[in-house]
């Protein structure tokens, strides 16, 4: 290691420094939620955290754990372990807890900051875990810290080949020569949005490389990566001009453009990496409509970051199918190199083997694969120089491109991500029922690359999918569980003995069943829902057994589902439906009951269960305007307190003119399901928007009725005045515009329009705010008009309410982008009718926006927080 320390403007993290002392009022992080930071205040978070992280012993060498959601914390918890001279050490979101609780033991991190519960096993292992907001009242001091080029900036976790992950150690000098090559590679300043898994090296690139130039880093949810209609949206509406992104989520994109027409006319530059490039006709396409977007083709192992980068011409028709990887970039030596490392000739195939300022140190506490891999470099100049053999094959045209050919080993690449066999197929042997496992990779629709495992099952002991893909998820990240499993009599040995994986290439997978040919056997029920799953999400990388929501389904997307399912069925399907059965399953059996023998009454009033815990301590959450549950599903699953959370529905048809029910008295529906199911209290009641002006009436006959209130919550609600407009609710303009949107649905399917794209709708903030959320795009018409009819008589209803004194308190969780002036009048408003305490938690984000990642994690904790002080005996609601 040199003697001498850089001067500290030479690191890469110096750069965003520069950018917020230079424009300290500009902003920095937006969520597309309406958040957004700036770079004075960013600059204030990292600098008071990285304060903290040095006075508890975190310096040069010593490795913070971070595992944290896509928010400004991400950010500036990454800012900060840099400046105070740690090391960044990312926990991907899908890591299980053994493995969680390995690598930090390997690490001997002192530090962990994270947002959420933290598994025992991992609690035990380390001395500190903070929260990010644990910090506001931290003086910073901004000390810098004494760095060497070849201190460690991060450690990146990869598969191993013996059957555990390693970790790449990057020093500073590394990190540094990407970014500033970054930096130096287009034009600076250009609003990105933050796309990549936070388990990737390219993050840094994201954040580095576009807030070093004093660019605009716009953050997304975990929802809306997974969902390419929503990513172009937010592409569209934060106006970004540069993404990172996989070949897959590419090529996804790129159909959901097609299909919905839908381009992002702002983005200039499209980067891509991970894994082979292949110009699909969608993706000609989506760049054709782009003439001013250029594409990079950018490779480069974990090992060493970038390696090579390719800017493809300005015409898309002339691109070939599977573009070169480029050039090498500044600090990288490309050497393609035979078995007995010496230079092969142009032309010919040779190992990528790569020198110079871009290597890692090499693997964690690890030097026997290090020295495995790193090997002396022999054409560099400087003594002790090192290069790493990637293990790819490549070819230089005369041109001086490099063109990928594949591997020299076993190793796979699937979206994006190295795996090592080797780690997957120890999980499988140790699985109950198999005898002997290989894995590989197949190609899916659209050229979409996935895992596929071949099993020798026991004799009379042959698992089924879903426990396998169960147990593998105990000690392997998602992105490593296979999504299709075939099973075989025996395992076919190459001449070496080793599994031949030329002919497992051959075996044929499962197929699945059309979607539209059902019968009334279980299995082939299933193979439909799971094909409509598998349209609806756009993947197909989910086992039967697994939750919808868990795999990229959302409130928008279930409208789609019920739809196909009332289709296979013959008859409506509620959305509710999905509430209760959420798996294919699930569904599957659902689907194959028999209607009943005669018909029953159906409750007005619907309890459904959304979180299970203690029937002894139920939470109500009260359905907002559509009578529909959906809005509190991640509310729900984020909250930790020991309550079981109960939803509360509107089951009836909206009703005709003349007899729309009045808010009290479907409020007085709900209070005696409440005492049927509940019939004392104490009661804890919550709400959003409509459903939290429903809770305060429910609330108010229980306390007449001497039920003891322990909690109402209102979640930005108020039984007064609008909380989006801050008018009274008989003036607000929102009834006028929900029956505009179902006169032209109504309209559309009397044209005899199937689904129904209200496109032109989903662009009003009110409107958007008044549903929860826009609309899937294509929903089907009969279930966008009963939720229209159900908002606009609910509507009716709330405009026509007076709201009588409640004796109670109430704990008011009032969205943060409120202006001060609405803010006034509503807690006015509010205390006017509240006769007891009124508490007001501010929560980050709009209207709608704080029932939505990353906003809705501080919402559940600030109810949370409230519980809890109930829990220790102290009155909550001034009762």
């Amino acid at each position: 290691m040199p003697s001498a320390a850089w001067d500290a403007s030479a690191f890469a993290h110096s750069l965003v420094r520069e950018s917020a002392l230079a424009r300290p009022d500009a902003v920095a992080l937006t969520d597309g939620a309406g958040s957004r930071v700036t770079y004075r205040e960013l600059l204030e978070r990292w600098e008071r955290l990285a304060t903290a992280l040095r006075e508890w012993g975190v310096g040069p060498e010593i490795p913070v754990v971070v595992r944290l959601e896509r928010t400004p914390d991400l950010v500036v918890a990454m800012l900060a372990i840099l400046e105070a001279g740690g090391v960044h050490a990312p926990i991907d979101d899908s890591c299980p807890a053994g493995r969680f609780a390995a690598i930090v033991e390997d690490l001997g991190a002192p530090v962990l900051i994270t947002d959420r519960e933290t598994p025992r096993e991992v609690s035990r292992r380390i001395g500190r875990i903070v929260h990010p907001r644990d910090l506001a009242g931290q003086a910073p001091t901004g000390a810098p810290a004494a760095l060497h080029p070849d201190n460690l900036a991060y450690v990146m976790s990869t598969s191993g080949s013996t059957g555990w992950p390693k970790g790449v150690a990057m020093t500073h000098r590394g990190l540094n020569r990407l970014i500033r090559w970054q930096a130096a590679d287009g034009p600076a300043g250009l609003a990105t949005v933050s796309f990549t898994s936070t388990g990737f090296d390219v993050t840094f690139q994201e954040m580095l490389g576009t807030l070093g130039t004093g660019g605009r880093l716009c953050l997304v949810t975990e929802e809306v990566r997974r969902d390419p209609e929503q990513l172009l949206a937010v592409l569209e509406k934060e106006g970004i001009e540069r993404v990172f992104l996989p070949y897959v989520a590419l090529g996804q994109l790129a159909l959901t453009a097609r299909r919905t027409g839908q381009v992002p006319s702002s983005l200039r530059q499209v980067v891509t990496a991970g894994e082979q490039l292949v110009i699909t006709d969608a993706i000609a396409e989506f760049f054709d409509a782009l003439p001013h977007c250029r594409l990079d083709n950018h490779y480069g192992p974990t090992e060493t970051h970038l390696v090579t980068s390719l800017t493809l011409d300005e015409d898309s028709r002339t691109w070939p199918r599977t573009p070169p990887i480029g050039r090498n970039v500044d600090g990288a030596h490309v050497h393609l190199l035979g078995p007995d490392l010496t230079p092969v000739a142009p032309g010919e195939p040779g190992e990528i083997h790569v020198g110079g300022a871009a290597l890692a140190r090499g693997y964690l506490d690890a030097p026997a694969p290090t020295a495995d891999r790193f090997l002396p470099d022999p054409f560099s100049p400087e003594p002790g120089a090192r290069m790493y053999g990637t293990g790819d094959l490549a070819r230089l045209d005369g041109d001086g491109l490099l063109h990928f050919l594949g591997r020299t080993d076993d190793q796979l690449k699937v979206r994006g991500y190295r795996i090592e066999p080797a780690e997957v197929e120890l999980a499988l042997s140790r699985c109950p029922g198999v005898r002997e496992a290989a894995v590989g990779v197949c190609t899916l629709a659209d050229g979409i690359r996935a895992l596929v495992a071949y099993v020798v099952a026991e004799e009379g002991a042959a698992p089924s999918v879903s426990r396998l893909s169960a147990s593998l998820r105990q000690s392997l990240p998602g992105y490593m569980v296979p999504a299709r499993f075939a099973f075989i009599d025996a395992m076919p040995l190459s001449s070496t003995g080793k599994a031949d994986r030329r002919k497992l290439a051959e075996v044929p997978l499962p197929e699945s069943a059309d979607p539209g040919e059902t019968t009334p056997d279980g299995d082939t029920v299933a193979d439909a829902v799971a094909a409509v799953w598998r349209r609806v999400l756009g993947h197909d990388e989910f086992e039967r057994d697994e939750d919808f929501f868990d795999v990229g389904g959302d409130s928008l997307l279930a409208a789609w589902v019920v739809t196909e399912l009332s289709q296979l069925a013959g008859r409506e399907i509620e959305l509710s439906v999905l509430l209760r059965n959420t798996t294919v399953e699930e569904l599957a059996e659902f689907l194959a009951a028999e209607p009943a023998t005669s018909p029953t009454r159906r409750p007005t009033s619907e309890l459904i269960t959304l979180k299970p815990g203690s029937a002894g301590n139920v939470l109500y959450l009260f359905h907002p305007l559509g009578g529909e549950l959906l809005t509190y599903r991640e509310l729900a699953r984020r909250m930790e307190s020991p309550v079981r959370v109960l939803g509360v529905r509107w089951a009836a048809e909206p009703a005709g003119p003349g007899h729309e029910p009045s808010l009290a008295e479907m409020a007085r529906t709900h209070h005696e399901q409440l005492r049927a199911v509940q019939p004392q209290g104490p009661y804890l009641l919550a709400g959003w928007s409509f459903g939290g002006v429903l809770a305060f009436e429910v609330a108010r006959l229980l306390r007449e009725s001497g039920q003891e209130m322990a909690f109402l919550g209102l979640i930005d609600a108020n039984p007064v005045l609008d909380p989006l407009s801050g008018l009274p609710l008989a003036e607000t303009p929102y009834r006028a515009l929900l029956g505009q949107v179902l006169e032209e649905v109504d309209r559309r399917a009397a044209d005899g329009e199937d689904s129904v794209d209200i496109a032109e709708f989903s662009s009003d903030r009110d409107w958007v705010g008044l549903m929860g959320g826009a609309p899937a795009a294509g929903v089907k018409a009969t279930h966008l008009r009963r939720s229209l009819a159900m908002a606009r008589q609910s509507m009716g209803a709330l405009a026509a309410y007076t709201p009588r004194p409640y004796t109670g308190g109430a704990d008011l969780f009032q969205a943060g982008a409120t202006g001060p002036g609405t803010r006034a009048q509503l807690e006015a408003g509010l205390r006017g009718v509240v006769g007891g305490t009124v508490r007001v938690h501010e929560v980050p984000g709009d209207h709608t926006g704080i029932l939505a990642s990353p906003h809705v994690t501080v919402l559940a904790e600030a109810i949370d927080a409230v519980l809890e002080n109930i829990g220790k005996g102290n009155d909550s609601n001034g009762s």
